[in-house]
């Protein structure tokens, strides 16, 4: 797989979709920390490039919301609620968690770092306040660019790596862990 096929499977979409996008993920977020008052795990993914969903991009969503349940499974923490969004944005998951915020943020950061896929998902913990956590309070590095070693956000910024370099080693990461999922050597949590 290269970098054209995850743009060959899906339609673009315009500034104008992702920010209605993002208004819709914050009023559900808002909606589900009044009704549920527990910290709330918000998912999407990072997917530079006008194609925000494909069937590539759903299944690396779906990995991620199996890995994202075996870790709150694992610590014992209960979801209460769950929902899934499947738009022209990008598939997105929410779940409500009976944990503690910053453990839980720690935990899903460090699911982030350790996972082959990891630096593709944008898992957010927003704590019951409404506050989101971020990586920098809980003394965790800033997130590292899909292509060098510098701060992600430094390089996207600057736009100092190409679309097509960008999308070929998403596509390479892609399908280095399917080959190894389907060799029976994917990464275990």
């Amino acid at each position: 797989m290269n970098g054209a096929d995850l743009l060959s499977n899906g339609q673009p979409v315009t500034l104008n979709v992702m920010l209605h996008a993002r208004d819709s993920r914050a009023a559900r977020q808002h909606q589900a920390l009044e009704c549920y008052r527990l910290p709330l795990i918000s998912f999407s993914l990072v997917t530079p490039g006008a194609v925000k969903n494909s069937p590539v991009w759903q299944r690396v969503a779906e990995y991620a919301r199996r890995e994202i349940a075996a870790v709150c499974q694992q610590m014992e923490w209960v979801s209460v609620w769950e929902a899934h969004t499947d738009a022209l944005s990008g598939p997105e998951w929410m779940a409500a968690v009976c944990a503690p915020a910053k453990a839980l943020k720690r935990q899903l950061a460090l699911l982030e770092q350790q996972h082959p896929l990891g630096r593709l998902w944008d898992i957010d913990v927003i704590d019951s306040d409404g506050r989101s956590l971020s990586r920098r309070e809980l003394g965790l590095p800033a997130r590292q660019c899909l292509i060098c070693q510098q701060d992600a956000h430094v390089c996207a910024r600057g736009r100092a790596h190409s679309l097509d370099l960008l999308l070929d080693e998403i596509a390479r990461r892609i399908d280095s862990y399917e080959r190894e999922r389907s060799d029976g050597t994917a990464y275990a949590s």
